[in-house]
This record gives structure tokens, sequence and C-alpha cells, in this order.
């Protein structure tokens, strides 16, 4: 069953078109009001379906962060020209902590973690990735270290690589072939002093609906084990794979006896659910061209024309005809107005207030 939290959240063509607008702006405006606060709540429900299978407080080691995380001083530059691709939100080390798993080459304590857990949005779709990079000032030993637990595990992450639908990024060459086995890649990667390391999930292409997000969060906990173990080793603790693997495990049996047709169905197959869903919010979304769509929000300043909610309290904005298209209202930018998820089921389609002018 899908979270009540993810119910009225998508991501259609209108967000992948929103990296062909070339005011760069508004591109900014877009991504940080409208595309990030969604991508959070979809980052929220995967944390609580951690807590619910793996009896992990995420962020009791973790915080949140988001990209582009627009600094003030940048973001209130009227010279913002940069053109942002993708946009992401992620776990990764919080960062007032001491990790004494972890060491860096001036002997100061490490602060800054070099791995984060995201989900991810380009115009391509939504997916999930797992990063290990490069970190400045790290020794070699720490990024050994994360390279090693793989070898070492490389039996029990193949099935949650499979579980997942997240798979490693490989080198390959005259020196590695493609097909060797993953021991021998981080094998390589350790005597060659090749430090990054990445996992990159199915991609969700758009529209992406509630059923296909709910898949991406039960993708991301699945995987949860693996970002949990570089964890516990940068505090210079076993991890605790295994442990967590075995409650993966009694909760899929758990859901399997609850849904006994699911195991059998291919995940990307389009279900009767996802038919309708998708029926519904094709009825019920305003197919507005992307550059207008953006500028409505832009110019009722990202925040409901009625109740006044915006991203920061937690509103999910929409398009709305002042005059519906059924009484002959236009597609035009004069009879567009921003209101919240809330606002908008409030609204009928009788209702031709234009709530801009309320006051």
């Amino acid at each position: 069953m899908i979270p009540s939290a993810l119910s009225n959240i998508t991501f259609d063509e209108q967000d992948a078109n929103l990296f062909l607008v070339d005011d760069a702006r508004l591109r900014a405006d877009a991504l940080k009001h409208s595309v990030l606060p969604r991508l959070r709540l979809v980052m929220n429900s995967a944390i609580a379906l951690i807590l619910e299978i793996c009896g992990v407080e995420v962020l009791d080691d973790s915080i949140v962060s988001v990209f582009p995380n627009f600094r003030e001083k940048r973001y209130n530059d009227n010279e913002l020209t940069h053109k942002y691709e993708s946009v992401f939100v992620g776990l990764g080390g919080q960062r007032k902590a001491k990790w004494p798993g972890f060491s860096r080459k001036d002997g100061k304590p490490v602060q800054i973690l070099p791995f984060r857990f995201a989900f991810m949005l380009t115009d391509e779709g939504v997916f999930t990735f797992l990063e290990n990079g490069w970190l400045k000032g790290l020794d070699k030993k720490s990024f050994d270290s994360i390279l090693q637990f793989h070898i070492d595990n490389e039996n029990i992450i193949n099935r949650l690589c499979f579980g997942s639908e997240i798979r490693p990024s490989f080198y390959f060459g005259d020196d590695l072939p493609f097909f060797a086995a993953f021991q021998d890649h981080y094998r390589h990667r350790i005597s060659n002093e090749q430090i990054d390391n990445y996992f990159f999930g199915h991609p969700y292409r758009f529209p992406v609906s509630p059923v296909d997000l709910f898949q991406l969060v039960e993708n991301f906990a699945v995987f949860f084990p693996v970002y949990d173990s570089y964890i516990q080793i940068a505090k210079g603790l076993p991890h605790r794979l295994e442990n967590l693997v075995s409650r993966l495990n009694y909760w899929w049996f758990e859901r399997q006896l609850e849904n006994p047709n699911e195991g059998g169905e291919e995940k990307h197959s389009a279900t009767g659910e996802s038919i309708a869903l998708a029926a519904l919010f094709a009825e019920q979304k305003i197919r507005v061209m992307p550059a207008i769509r953006w500028q409505v929000f832009q110019r009722d300043q990202w925040k409901c024309v009625s109740c006044g909610r915006n991203s920061h309290n937690g509103a999910i904005l929409h398009v709305d005809h002042i005059i519906p298209r059924s009484r002959g209202g236009l597609d035009s930018l004069d009879n567009y107005q921003t209101l919240c998820d809330v606002c908008n089921i409030g609204k009928s389609n009788r209702d031709t207030t234009d709530l801009r002018n309320k006051g």
C-alpha cells in the first residue's frame, strides 16, 4: 500500500522540461520551491520505512543534504547564471561528529565523510544512487576499508543489488575484464588507488507516479544496509550487515504473506493500480506548457495564493485554472494561479474566483 505521504506526489514531463528552461533564475527557483520539496518527502518516506524494517533511526548518525543547496549569498545574487542539470536529496554522515574509523593525512579528526546515499532527478527520470568518492585530506587506508568491505561481503551485497535494482559502476580495460568477479574489481581499485565507487539504481522515467515512487523508496530501504555499513566502519565499529539483512528477509517474508501475488509480478509492468493512478492524475493534472507553469509559480512568489503556504510549510504547489476549461477558460498566464494541494482539492470547477485578488 502506498503511504499517504506519497499518494499526491508525482514527477512528470513538465519537471523534465524544466531543464530546458533557459532562464537560470527561473530554473533555480523551480528546483528550490517545487522539485526539491517533493524529493524531500520521498526521502522522509524512505527514512520511515527503514525504521519500520531495520529498526534504525537514520538521523542518529546521518543528515539529509540537498543539491543544489542554494547558499543564500549565491542564491540572492542577481547574477546567478548556472543552469542546474540535476537535483538530489541524500543521506550523509553528520558533520559535527568525529569518525574514528577514518583518518586524515594531517592527523586531524575526520568530520566530513566521502559517501552519500540519495534520490536524484534529472531530465531522464528519478533514480537512487550511492556514491563513495575522493575527499581531500582522507588517507588511503580510510578509502580501502570501504572497498575491503565489498570484497569481504560480496555474496550478501550481490543479493542486495538484485533486490534493490541498484548496481555498481565498474572500470574495465586490458588489465581487467568487465565481467570479472566483483572482488577482482575492488582489489584492482585498491592496488591502483582508484577511489571512486558508485552504485546507480534503475531509472524511473517520466511520468513517475506514486506507485513508482513507493518502489523507489522500497529499493532505497533494501540497499540501506550497505550505506549503514559505511557509517559503522566510519564510526570504528563492526558493521551489522548480516543483522540488517536478516530483518529485511523477515519484512520481505511478511510482505509476501500479505500480498501473495506480488512476488511473481514484473516490477515495472503496468499493474492495475498504476494504470488507474496514471489515469486519475491525467484527468486532474493541468497540462501547462513548461515555461508557463514555472512562470505562474514565480509570479505568485512560489506560494499558494489562497492560504499563503509554500514549500517551507510542506505545501505541494499546483497550477489552477481560474476559469475552468469546461467553462471556456484559456490556457494563458492570466488564467492561471498557484494553489497548494489542499486548496486545489477544495476548489470546484464551478468556482471562478481569482484568489490572487481576494484581499
